[in-house]
């Protein structure tokens, strides 16, 4: 594909071909010709991607009805579950299910398609027809020419001005020789509905679909639906007016209630849909010719000798100088197609769905070998892992740049390279690049030194020698790093990709091993690559320290001699690439394929732009506030030590825990291991709560001081000094729910209910000729109480648009919404929100100040209010009990092992935790969504807004002042629909969301 794809325009010819029912079509014309033409040399099962490969090499090399595409598109259903099943469940539930034979082919012939040089495209939710409709659309609108490959009738709709079909069984070969080319126009299809292509879709509500199971009108075939929509025109004039039809069998069928929802119905599910958002442009599936050595490696290893010579001759490759692609080869093939997703162009990818990656996986038929399951390729690799030790002396160190090209070749050959980089430091934007790693197999691993520079001292300043000059190492690994047709595995893949776009290196398509082990195991244990080497590879991998030294006497990466770094870096990537076998059959073994590729994947090059724009400060601000705190704690420290009696150092736990529970007695006092008295806040809180004065004041100082030297004091030291602003960097694998954690400034943790936080976001600001827009969902994890906990009231009251808290207020206090006290409503909504955090009746009474009893009656009450609550945190518990993880709405898996701990505090901390990660968590999976859809939504609106900032569930962009009203309602939509269409929420989501010249503001 080319690097900078070109718009459609009129005169080009896009090709739309119905990979799924050509699929089908494939398999039942191979079984009906010589058996031997079936089945490779280990008996897997290839007859149909032999045709299919025929057919997609017309395509490729001579079009169809004598036009050759300049844009090809095969296009393949990526699961039965659609949208069409929640409007109505027995749709295509008639269906059989696909041959034994054909199973094992499904995952071949989209790599096929990739072998092709071109991109298989499927979509959740979506079937293969709406993303061809959604296509045709496009292209017919930018003036170009669209031929669908198919004989689907279905598609029969989307016929018309410069749209048209083929039928893929013409010009084939048959029993009495070739059958002539058949195109279907709008003559055809009147010829065949009775109708032109725009009343196809009333015709077919009419007399339904037995193949698809769409109901239809009992009675009413193709010809008589015909007939009564060309004389009434159109299926709603005809359902209002069927007390005109004279036949009386029609007119009481089309009168009956029950059968007008069926024609209803069964017109929503046969019309397509034109709109879909679609995850690969159409202006990415032009037409280029393919990898001929990637091509015949392919065919070679699929063994279809006679496509060989052709595909050979098409594309002058000397077939014989090339070895059948390995991952495909007899030893090979249940390696790759055990489930696994393969990227496509520009870094985004084809995931398969879990059910379908379960099919393609199944047991072949007796006696012949089959793709290996996910769950035997993951336990198979596991084991694999362990017995492949690690051996650093096979490490190579590249010096010279036909060194590098020939590993940068072969590793375009097979497909796959783990990678990783060496810097001078932790902050991408600012780190220097010292050398690269490769990898292409367990032990072949090399390293490529670019700039070190010896040790420290006044001889040794310059490069060390035996390094390829540095452009010319980029220009060769940029070719491979930007390939689209190798994958790239990396661990934490976003540092990486920041620091080598910093030297204009677009790193894609890519895996990230951190990643799929965060999908895989959040909350079990952490994701660096040490731990996981360790975890499953059995090896500890070469600490920093002992190649760099510790403390005041370590040195950068640029100064460790160059045979230590090899075995340092060699081995990252070794590591790396063992991991990604062991780590990559167990996302479709353990169902977590989905979550990786739609939550995990994607968000990696979202926030690395993000971390790249940063955001400005104002540094005169952050100085008046540092005065501010500073004054306002050393009046908070008189006043302690007034009470006190004694001047005290407030910063001292030990001097605080000696006054307040030794010279002052209070009761409640705990001692640490040391000895000494515990004054975690908790302790301070208890204290407050009971009406001590000198507790509340002294967490009052520790607050202005936490301020201080967290934000006003720090912030500015975080501006960078190229860029002059502030970039905060994300952790993708940080949390268990899903939450993304902010760091290097934590920019997550102001406090946004204080008057002090308020202030020190009025310091983040916008640059002349800008605003900062921010959207912020509203009460978004009480919104997904009400959906997951199903609580009738309280959905309602969201999609009434009632306000929740008053709502909850009357429920509870009986208490008219109409003039309700702002302090009633204050206790609702403490409880509301309280409630979702498993809230105590102490944490109540401290946030309310009133006694614990009361507070205890407020959350019984709530809970007898709203009965359904407590069934679901008891729900909750008890499955987490059972499998040690709950789930968000989005399948993200949170894992608690330690709920079932002897400790009652440990278990009664997960019990909560538990509970509450199905709502955060499902949260977390809403923005991430919204934020990996927002760019190309902003792009295609022509707007210029850029995200900077994450905040829990809250978005900030910088907008150009012209664009700001534009740019408030596609933010909006965005997060509103984020959900969709993988799941559709019965309760609305609300995005609020405001421009200003700060944050404060904006906010």
């Amino acid at each position: 594909m080319s690097s900078a794809p070109r718009p459609i325009q009129p005169g080009d010819h896009v090709f739309l071909v119905d990979g799924s029912s050509f699929v089908f079509r494939a398999y039942f014309q191979s079984i009906n010709q010589d058996r031997k033409y079936n089945y490779r040399s280990d008996r897997l099962p290839t007859g149909a991607v032999r045709l299919f490969c025929t057919k997609l090499f017309q395509f490729v090399r001579d079009g169809a009805l004598g036009i050759k595409p300049t844009h090809l598109a095969i296009i393949f259903d990526k699961s039965e579950d659609s949208f069409r099943k929640e409007l109505y469940p027995l749709y295509k539930a008639n269906r059989s299910d696909p041959p034994d034979d054909l199973i094992p082919q499904f995952p071949l012939m989209r790599e096929a398609v990739k072998a092709f040089g071109v991109i298989p495209v499927e979509q959740a939710r979506y079937e293969a027809d709406d993303l061809i409709a959604t296509y045709a659309k496009q292209a017919q609108a930018a003036g170009a020419d669209v031929l669908i490959v198919s004989a689907d009738k279905d598609l029969m709709q989307l016929i018309g001005d410069r749209v048209a079909m083929y039928d893929p069984a013409s010009g084939e070969q048959g029993g009495r020789g070739s059958r002539p080319e058949r195109r279907i126009g709008v003559p055809e299809v009147e010829e065949y509905f009775g109708v032109g292509p725009d009343k196809v879709v009333d015709v077919q509500a009419l007399a339904g679909d037995s193949t698809d199971n769409v109901p239809g009108v009992p009675g009413i075939g193709i010809k008589t639906a015909a007939m009564l929509i060309n004389e009434y025109g159109d299926l709603d004039t005809l359902l209002a007016r069927a007390g005109e039809i004279k036949q009386v069998k029609r007119r009481e069928s089309l009168l009956d209630p029950e059968n007008v929802e069926k024609a209803k119905i069964s017109r929503e599910l046969v019309k397509l849909v034109t709109d879909v958002a679609v995850e690969v442009p159409l202006h990415d599936l032009v037409l280029e010719d393919p990898d001929g050595k990637r091509l015949i490696a392919f065919l070679k290893a699929m063994e279809f000798t006679t496509i060989v010579r052709r595909a050979a001759e098409a594309f002058s490759v000397e077939a014989a100088a090339i070895e059948p692609d390995p991952r495909l080869a007899v030893s090979g093939t249940g390696e790759l197609f055990a489930g696994q997703s393969t990227p496509v162009a520009g870094g985004a990818a084809a995931p398969e769905a879990d059910g379908e990656a379960s099919a393609a996986a199944a047991p072949a038929p007796s006696g012949r070998p089959s793709v290996m399951n996910p769950a035997d390729l993951a336990a198979a690799r596991a084991q694999e892992a362990r017995a492949t030790k690690v051996d650093r002396a096979a490490y190579a160190m590249l010096t010279t740049r036909a060194e590098l090209e020939k590993w940068c070749a072969k590793a375009r050959e097979q497909g796959v390279v783990a990678f990783d980089t060496e810097t001078t430091g932790l902050d991408p934007l600012q780190a220097e690049l010292v050398g690269v790693s490769l990898a292409l197999a367990p032990n072949e691993a090399c390293y490529i030194p670019l700039r070190h520079i010896g040790a420290a001292d006044l001889f040794s300043e310059g490069l060390l020698p035996d390094q390829i000059p540095f452009n010319d190492a980029l220009a060769v690994l940029k070719e491979l790093l930007e390939d689209a047709g190798t994958l790239k595995i990396g661990h934490n893949v976003k540092y990486d990709a920041a620091i080598l776009a910093r030297h204009g290196i677009i790193v894609g398509p890519f895996d990230c091993t951190m990643c799929m082990s965060y999908a895989l195991d959040a909350g079990r244990g952490g994701h660096g690559m040490d731990e996981l080497s360790v975890k499953y590879l059995g090896h500890t991998p070469i600490p920093f320290t002992d190649v760099a030294g510790k403390g005041k006497s370590q040195i950068t990466f640029d100064r460790v001699p160059l045979e230590a770094a090899t075995s340092y870096a060699a081995e990252d990537a070794d590591v790396t690439f063992r991991l990604w076998r062991v780590l990559k059959p167990r996302l479709p073994a353990d169902g977590m394929t989905t979550v990786y590729e739609t939550l995990e994947r994607p968000l990696i090059s979202v926030l690395t732009r993000m971390e790249g724009r940063g955001i400005s400060i104002d540094r005169a601000t952050l100085a008046r506030l540092s005065s501010e705190f500073a004054q306002g704690a050393a009046r908070l420290e008189d006043e302690i030590s007034e009470l006190a009696g004694e001047k005290i150092n407030v910063g001292s736990p030990k001097q605080i825990g000696d006054l307040l529970f030794g010279k002052m007695g209070l009761k409640g006092g705990t001692k640490t291991p040391t000895g000494a008295w515990s004054t975690k806040a908790n302790v301070l809180d208890e204290l407050a709560e009971e009406g001590f004065e000198l507790p509340q004041k002294i967490l009052n100082w520790r607050q202005l001081s936490k301020l201080r030297s967290t934000y006003t004091d720090a912030l500015p030291a975080y501006v960078n000094p190229t860029s002059q602003r502030v970039h905060t960097s994300y952790a993708l694998a940080a949390t268990t729910t899903g939450r993304l954690s902010s760091s290097e400034p934590n920019l997550q943790n102001i406090p946004i209910r204080t008057e002090e936080g308020r202030r020190i976001r009025r310091a983040f600001v916008a640059v002349p000729g800008t605003k900062l827009v921010s959207a912020d969902y509203s009460q978004i994890e009480l919104r997904l109480l009400a959906e997951i906990a199903e609580i009738p009231s309280l959905r309602q009251a969201f999609q009434d648009g009632i306000d929740i808290h008053a709502m909850t207020a009357s429920e509870m206090f009986g208490v008219p919404v109409e003039g309700m006290p702002s302090e009633v409503r204050r206790r609702a909504k403490a409880i509301n929100f309280g409630i979702i955090y498993g809230i105590s009746a102490f944490g109540l009474a401290n946030q309310l100040s009133i006694p614990r009893d009361e507070a205890g009656a407020y959350i019984k009450r709530y809970f007898e209010r709203f009965p359904g609550i407590r069934a679901y945190m008891d729900e909750t518990k008890a499955y987490c009990r059972e499998h040690g993880y709950v789930e968000t709405l989005f399948g993200r898996r949170c894992h608690y092992p330690d709920i079932a701990a002897s400790n009652p505090s440990i278990r009664a901390f997960n019990e909560r935790a538990a509970i509450n990660a199905r709502l955060q968590g499902t949260a977390a999976d809403i923005i991430r969504r919204a934020m990996i859809r927002m760019e190309d939504a902003l792009a295609e609106a022509k707007l210029n807004a850029r995200m900077l900032l994450q905040v829990h569930d809250e978005l900030v962009f910088e907008v150009p002042d012209a664009e700001v009203e534009a740019t408030l309602p596609v933010v909006r939509h965005v997060m509103e629909t984020a959900a969709l269409p993988a799941v559709k929420l019965a309760v609305p989501l609300q995005v609020e969301a405001a421009a200003a010249d700060n944050w404060e503001e904006a906010h």
